[in-house]
């Protein structure tokens, strides 16, 4: 792979995550989105080539309802470590401890859900996340793995929508490595 490779495979990843951030503006497509655009980064990684748009956009169309329920456990558990973390819970210190290891594994699963969903866009979500829970090794490298992404986002958070297309990539790497 020359540099013209490694080029055009960072502007493709850059194109996913910046369509991935605005498809998920009403935020209610978000998981929607975030499965497309897996289902993205796997057909560039394992093609060549971004696939075409009629099936990304069926892929996010079939995923808004499915992606309900992920986007509620998201809010309630952002409730719930903000509220261990203001003190509005008895527990201190060792209650976020535990909710921030939960909250780690649960983004695992997340993450893997979703390169299961990319690798074959048909495979119901709830398939693809008990497929996840049987991958603990792989799920672990991947929320360590969302760990980073998410500091450098912090760091910088104009590259988020950058972000988010390299970040898919990398499940998709570490996940090909560790579930096959």
């Amino acid at each position: 792979m020359d540099w013209r490779d490694k080029f055009a495979l960072a502007t493709d990843l850059a194109l996913i995550g910046v369509a991935v951030t605005a498809l998920s503006l009403p935020l209610v497509t978000a998981p929607a989105a975030l499965a497309a655009g897996s289902a993205a980064v796997r057909g560039r990684y394992h093609d060549g080539r971004l696939p075409g748009w009629h099936p990304l956009l069926h892929q996010y169309r079939r995923g808004i309802l499915p992606g309900l329920p992920v986007l509620l456990a998201i809010v309630v558990l952002l409730i719930d470590l903000a509220a261990v973390r203001g003190g509005r819970v008895p527990g201190g210190p060792v209650l976020l401890a535990v909710t921030l290891v939960a909250v780690l594994g649960l983004a695992g699963v997340a993450a893997l859900t979703l390169v299961a969903v990319g690798r074959d866009p048909e495979l119901p979500w709830r398939a693809a996340a008990r497929w996840s829970w049987e991958h603990p090794a792989c799920v672990l490298a991947l929320a360590l793995t969302s760990v980073v992404a998410f500091v450098l986002t912090l760091a910088v958070p104009i590259t988020l929508p950058l972000m988010i297309g390299f970040h898919l990539f990398a499940l998709h790497m570490i996940s090909d490595r560790l579930a096959p």
